[in-house]
């Protein structure tokens, strides 16, 4: 019984320990890794979330140069949004790259997002999802862009901690937590 009641005190101290160190602050940047719409959509999911944040779906290093303390970064490719904000992909690319390493450079954590489901997986999300999240403190997905563990299989190997969600809106709550929701 000793032995138990130890364990379960160290486990509680390695959690508490573990969850405060994923402990996110604002202000932060949303943008995009690839252009498609699950970017609009976490801006509304971190307006409900009642966080401080600015969006630019573009953003490029300099925009890091602000007070913001966390980055937040929808991953999902668009041909049609990368039309729109008429760059291809490999300017997307050279642009995340250039983001995220300057958020590394001056420290700030990052979340990666995928919230579209297996109708924003391809080659091209996928590549992007690749060169973004060795770059992540934390990871959300969908269960549905998830079905073949892509995300689980790649955090595994790339040490991260995934969180995937029933649903889209299901991510304001995981906001919420994370985030000091208005402080």
């Amino acid at each position: 019984m000793r032995k138990y009641l130890l364990a379960l005190l160290i486990l509680l101290t390695l959690s508490i320990t573990f969850a405060q160190e994923l402990v996110f602050q604002q202000p932060v940047l949303i943008t995009s890794a690839g252009q498609s719409a699950g970017v609009t959509m976490m801006k509304v999911l971190a307006t409900r979330a009642k966080l401080q944040f600015n969006f630019d779906a573009l953003a490029k290093p300099e925009a890091l140069t602000g007070n913001f303390k966390s980055l937040i970064i929808v991953v999902g490719a668009s041909s049609k949004g990368l039309g729109a904000a008429g760059i291809d992909i490999e300017q997307e690319i050279q642009r995340v790259t250039e983001l995220l390493n300057k958020a590394k450079e001056i420290g700030l954590k990052v979340i990666v997002a995928h919230i579209e489901g297996q109708s924003r997986r391809g080659k091209t999300s996928d590549q992007l999802s690749e060169l973004v999240i060795p770059f992540a403190d934390l990871v959300i997905v969908t269960k549905a862009g998830n079905e073949d563990n892509f995300f689980t299989n790649l955090c595994e190997k790339q040490q991260k901690k995934l969180i995937v969600v029933e649903t889209t809106s299901a991510v304001q709550s995981i906001l919420e937590q994370y985030f000091k929701a208005g402080e």
